[in-house]
């Protein structure tokens, strides 16, 4: 793959013979396609790791696009999408091929220098789902006005709820309503703050697994 700054005549988009040109991230781009007869073990491996890994991203996009817009990246074309899937991927997938699965608890949603939240919990009564923290306003980073966001994922379903701008870092408290289930479902949760003007976040916490079942 390279990038193209385009002939006398400019650019052309689409596809030529075996080489493919289009824009991304401000750049034009052009790189040979082929058709894959075969894979390697480790190629295979690659791709259902990918697999896990974009699986899980997807319902959570909104959080990570905002979790990680304004973090330093290895690359200048790299966007928040690319880098959540970066850190993920290495992250989160676990096992031996082809028994891999993911581990929740080592999941990557946000990064940044605002400091975490602290003693952060979670607790579900019938279908309020209640998030906890300590505010720690000595930090000196710290701001009365940053808020949280919170993220409810569902594994068996493939769905999330997130709150992108939730209550501010001194009410201690954030919680989500659950929709109506039919079975058993497991829920995996995370939080994080995002500053009041949107630019700067902390890290995400793993506030860990929560069962709801029919009572």
């Amino acid at each position: 793959m390279g990038i193209n700054n385009g002939g006398p005549g400019g650019p052309s988009i689409g596809k030529n013979k075996n080489y493919v040109s289009y824009f991304r991230m401000g750049q034009y781009i052009t790189r040979t396609i082929g058709e894959i007869t075969s894979w390697t073990e480790p190629q295979y491996e690659n791709q259902m790791r990918m697999g896990l890994t974009t699986a899980f991203l997807k319902p959570v996009k909104q959080f990570t696009d905002v979790g990680f817009r304004y973090c330093p990246k290895p690359k200048s074309t790299w966007g928040a999408y690319t880098m959540a899937l970066s850190l993920n991927r290495k992250a989160i997938t676990t096992g031996i091929y082809p028994d891999l699965d993911i581990d929740f608890s080592k999941a990557i949603l946000s990064m940044g220098d605002l400091p975490v939240p602290k003693n952060a919990e979670v607790n579900l009564t019938d279908s309020i789902i209640k998030f906890s923290w300590s505010a720690e306003l000595e930090h000196a980073k710290a701001d009365e006005s940053d808020r949280v966001m919170c993220v409810a994922y569902f594994p068996e379903n493939g769905q999330a709820l997130t709150v992108l701008s939730g209550a501010k870092r001194t009410e201690e408290e954030q919680t989500i309503v659950l929709p109506s289930f039919t079975e058993e479902m497991v829920i995996e949760t995370y939080i994080c703050y995002i500053s009041e003007d949107g630019k700067r976040v902390s890290n995400s916490v793993y506030t860990g697994q929560l069962h709801w079942s029919k009572s």
